[in-house]
């Protein structure tokens, strides 16, 4: 194979494939852009009522806790955040009360924020966004699949 024929062969290679998409370098500094999630919000499916409260970002955290209940039991509970660890922004979730797992922010703005940890079984990505009537919060695989979502109204107080 001539020279110049193996470095058209190599640059069709380089230039065809698919690039890597590397997820945008979320820092501290993009929490304020989360103040969208606080609040009560509420959602219902069948006799089951799932509320979840945010708290305002202090220091460097929003503190969360979920509560999915039904007339007279608790069907699941956890207690959330969104902190500053690293330098970065993570989503820190306790499912049950177990032990803490991190997710890493790849991405937030003003309307939408997406946490990953590929290592964890199910879920590995965690986006919550803003909706016009409320917040929807959406767990899946690393690939999009095995996806639940959840649409939360504000919570009439």
């Amino acid at each position: 194979m001539s020279w110049k024929l193996a470095s058209a062969f190599i640059a069709l290679i380089v230039l065809g494939s698919p690039q890597v998409v590397q997820p945008e370098r979320v820092t501290s500094e993009d929490a304020p852009k989360l103040a969208w999630i606080v609040g009560s919000w509420e959602r219902t499916d069948g006799n089951k009522t799932t509320v979840e409260h945010w708290l305002p970002h202090a220091g460097t955290t929003f503190m969360g806790v979920s509560h999915t209940y039904g007339s007279n039991r608790t069907y699941f509970f956890e207690f959330m955040r969104i902190a500053t660890h690293g330098g970065r922004i993570a989503s820190i979730v306790q499912p049950g009360g177990d032990r803490p797992v991190l997710f890493r922010a790849v991405k937030v703005t003003e309307e939408e924020a997406v946490f990953e940890n590929p290592e964890h079984d199910h879920p590995q990505r965690i986006r919550y966004e803003k909706t016009e009537k409320g917040i929807k919060a959406t767990i899946s695989l690393m690939d999009g699949s095995k996806a639940t979502a959840f649409a939360f109204k504000r919570k009439a107080n």
